[in-house]
């Protein structure tokens, strides 16, 4: 998975063929996925990581349904995340 993200730099896993395809400069063609915003609000309490946010989120998008979609995290809560907690 990647984790390009974090900087605010839109990125996402592909296939063996299609980075092969993508890096040789042939056309690729891929459906745009659906978007789903996740705002973060509020600060992580003393004694919370980033991994332990994310594993509760995970949780949680897991039982919305957002495999092969885009997931967009917002908000003022970011502002509290480093940049290797995003």
């Amino acid at each position: 998975t990647t984790m390009i993200n974090g900087l605010a730099v839109l990125g996402w896993g592909v296939g063996g063929i299609e980075a092969e395809a993508a890096m040789l400069g042939q056309p690729i063609s891929m459906r745009i996925p659906e978007v789903v915003g996740v705002k973060l609000e509020g600060r992580l309490k003393e004694g919370v990581t980033a991994t332990d946010l994310v594993l509760t989120v995970a949780e949680m998008l897991r039982k919305h349904g957002v495999v092969g979609k885009f997931v967009e995290f917002f908000g003022p809560g970011l502002d509290d995340l480093t940049l290797a907690d995003r």
